[in-house]
């Protein structure tokens, strides 16, 4: 039996029969997690994106970032992107989130989108 431990969620028990059944498991909580944490950014994306960006975002900026956010929310989990927490799962019983790999996956999405706006609007 292992545990992954948060903040947002907190304590979740995953079966560990084999690797392919673990990491099922372990998506559908980085999945709930990232929701949660999207969601919380969503309510306020301009200050969001004033401070990461240092973009003043007007309403049209602001709804395809959002528009962005939810695209990301609702997609499926990489655990690429996850890979620190993939291999804490399989080395330890239990594991902490954090929101810093949620963050940089977070990040990654809009600051490709930003970079491009800004260009467009400068």
């Amino acid at each position: 039996m292992k545990t992954v431990k948060s903040a947002l969620l907190g304590s979740k028990q995953l079966i560990d029969t084999n690797a392919d059944v673990l990491m099922i498991q372990l998506k559908e909580i980085i999945k709930e997690y990232r929701a949660l944490v999207i969601n919380r950014l969503i309510s306020d994306v301009s200050t969001y994106l004033h401070y990461k960006f240092e973009v003043k975002a007007n309403k049209d900026l602001q709804m395809k970032v959002k528009e962005e956010l939810l695209s990301l929310r609702d997609g499926s989990v990489d655990l690429k992107a996850y890979d620190n927490i993939v291999q804490q799962l399989l080395n330890r019983a239990v594991v902490h989130l954090t929101n810093e790999p949620f963050y940089k996956e977070i990040d990654e999405c809009l600051s490709e989108y930003v970079a491009e706006r800004e260009i467009k609007f400068n």
